[in-house]
């Protein structure tokens, strides 16, 4: 995708959206009356195919989440979002295709072109059991958030009453996520159950999309202490834009501000630590922003530079932390 002779080139890797619900009609943006065209330069959302190519992603995470309403059949809802994914990958094979494991990222580099990899947020689609795991990885899912805010049959999310972390089911599904090389997301996980993951974990686990307490008390951004855990075990935050994750008055939400989050987590985690989670389409337009859209994440590296990071560090930032995290745990063979 970019020449690797000049230092300015850089690709990007994001950790999360929530494009797929809007590919399927379930918009967050309630002006956005139909399923969203992803191959169209849409106008005033923030992800689709022309500006994941803009702004040099050539991995996007995408998240499978499902509303409260949907829970009752959380396992076949998940299995129709997968089939709405799937029918995409029809129409550009070529330029947009699923990634498996690491080596696939890689061929996006090499061949210029774009790669989704499959999440799913909020491990209620397995129901009570772990049975459908094999079903959903063999369908290419191969990242969980174990919880969204609610709870579920593996744990408590971080909005939900009670202090206990991850049930017995809960520390199976850790276990068997890491025999299965699926990547275990701690996003939106009660600290007591991310510190039940990072007792269970052998290798890396992931946040992907939070920020950093340190640079503001949201219960969504994680203490220098939970940074440390993911950095000790080989994995990574995603730093995300959701303007108030970022500033207490969303108005003020800034890249300015942005880069103050990613320097508080390079400090207290190291330059490994340090990726990023956009969660666009996962929130509404406000008057501040981190950048508008996907095509803009050229003014994130421009910015990173300008703040006195160096290429190689902005690159690390921005998408080989991830692929080193893909690569470790999916395998690139």
């Amino acid at each position: 995708m970019l020449n690797n002779n000049n230092q300015d080139d850089f690709y990007v890797i994001d950790a999360h959206c929530d494009t797929l619900m809007a590919i399927t009609g379930r918009s967050m943006n309630k002006e956005e009356r139909n399923p969203r065209d992803f191959f169209a330069d849409n106008t005033s959302v923030h992800l689709d195919f022309p500006k994941l190519v803009r702004g040099r992603v050539v991995c996007q995470v995408m998240a499978i989440f499902l509303e409260d309403s949907q829970l009752q059949e959380a396992t076949s809802e998940t299995m129709a979002m997968i089939d709405s994914f799937e029918s995409l990958l029809k129409f550009a094979p070529k330029e947009f295709f699923l990634a498996k494991d690491g080596a696939d990222v890689h061929r996006a580099l090499e061949t210029k072109s774009v790669c989704a990899i499959l999440s799913i947020e909020g491990a209620e689609a397995l129901g009570d059991s772990l049975e459908s795991l094999d079903i959903f990885y063999q369908r290419g899912v191969r990242a969980i958030g174990l919880t969204w805010n609610r709870r579920n049959a593996f744990g408590r999310g971080l909005k939900a009453e009670g202090s206990d972390g991850l049930t017995s089911l809960g520390k199976e599904l850790v276990e068997k996520m890491e025999e299965m090389h699926v990547l275990v997301d701690v996003a939106h996980l009660g600290e007591e159950g991310f510190w039940d993951v990072a007792d269970i974990s052998t290798g890396p686990f992931v946040a992907s999309h939070a920020n950093a307490r340190g640079i503001l008390d949201h219960p969504r951004n994680l203490s220098d202490s939970q940074i440390r855990a993911i950095a000790d075990h080989g994995g990574a935050i995603g730093c995300v834009f959701v303007p108030y994750f970022v500033t207490k008055d969303p108005k003020d939400c800034s890249l300015e501000a942005f880069l103050l989050h990613i320097d508080h987590i390079v400090r207290i985690g190291g330059i490994e630590s340090c990726a990023i989670g956009s969660d666009f389409d996962g929130f509404l337009p406000q008057e501040g922003k981190v950048i508008q859209d996907a095509g803009e994440f050229p003014l994130l590296y421009s910015a990173l530079r300008r703040h006195g990071y160096s290429h190689e560090a902005a690159q690390k930032i921005l998408g080989r932390n991830w692929l080193r995290i893909f690569d470790d745990v999916f395998g690139s063979i």
